[in-house]
């Protein structure tokens, strides 16, 4: 965020609204994707819900909160033929079971 907060000062753009659109993890993937499963997708989305939720910012814009878009709410069986990219849910369809073991919750910042 870092770079585009400096690319845009450069063009004249002092303050302009930054926002992360779409991120997220695979809970399950191609059988080559051993990254893609739910335990590096509830750290990843766990550790995005804490760095926004506290909104230390980064180097640059301490302090700065950044609207956030998580990447997707629901798996989605006929997105393309990748198997990473129908696993990006927080939710499976089906009864709505969740993809991983998240605390939902708000913790505390150490």
């Amino acid at each position: 965020m870092d770079v585009v907060h400096v690319s845009m000062k450069k063009l004249g753009y002092t303050d302009v609204e930054i926002v992360v659109a779409e991120t997220g993890w695979p809970s399950s993937g191609d059988p080559t994707n051993v990254h893609a499963n739910p335990v590096n997708a509830a750290a990843y989305i766990g550790g995005l819900m804490k760095k926004v939720n506290y909104g230390d910012g980064t180097p640059l814009m301490p302090g700065r909160k950044f609207e956030t878009y998580i990447f997707a709410l629901f798996n989605d069986n006929l997105k393309g033929s990748s198997l990473d990219e129908k696993n990006f849910g927080l939710f499976r369809q089906k009864a709505c079971t969740t993809n991983t073991n998240m605390k939902w919750g708000r913790e505390e910042k150490s």
